[in-house]
């Protein structure tokens, strides 16, 4: 008789894990749009209730190859529609492996609509940076396939609520909404 208990106990607690390990999948690869990126993207997943900042593939202080290693640890998804990649700060805008970095999340996400959002200048590595030196980097990720978000975070310190925030989520949020029609 406790061998038939400890059977019971033991199906009950395999059906319970299985649906923690269902519902933590669903709940963190389930998102249909996605946010990736440096320290920017805290900012701009504060504007949006449909676009998820993915934490395990955003961190500050980043550039293009540490977020190459986080998004080729991360699982594939095909469930994902839209990833808004903020990079590119971290490296001062120097092309430290962009198309390795576009080729990895199309892997990663097949069936996602790419969007880059381009990033600030003004300020700390970058203060001698502006838009033209944004136009040349961003330029890579276009010919990859990106779709390009303007305006850009633009001039001054980004670790800051910016209203610049919302309208690059609301462009965003529009595009996906244009091509779910």
């Amino acid at each position: 008789i406790v061998i038939q208990n400890n059977g019971r106990k033991h199906r009950r607690m395999v059906g319970l894990i299985r649906f923690i390990l269902f519902f933590f999948v669903f709940l963190s690869y389930g998102q249909e749009h996605i946010l990736i990126g440096d320290s920017q993207t805290t900012y701009l997943s504060k504007n949006s209730i449909k676009i998820k900042r993915i934490p395990e593939l955003s961190k500050g202080g980043i550039g293009v190859p540490y977020l190459i290693n986080m998004v080729s640890s991360y699982p594939k998804s095909t469930n994902v529609k839209s990833v808004s990649i903020c990079i590119g700060v971290n490296d001062r805008y120097k092309d430290r492996g962009v198309n390795e970095l576009v080729k990895i999340v199309k892997n990663k996400f097949p069936n996602a609509k790419l969007f880059v959002i381009q990033g600030s200048w003004g300020w700390g590595g970058v203060s001698k940076m502006n838009q033209t030196n944004l136009d040349l980097y961003y330029k890579h990720f276009v010919d990859l396939g990106c779709s390009l978000i303007t305006p850009p975070i633009g001039y001054g310190d980004p670790h800051r609520d910016k209203k610049t925030y919302e309208t690059i989520i609301k462009k965003i949020e529009s595009l996906i909404n244009k091509n779910n029609e």
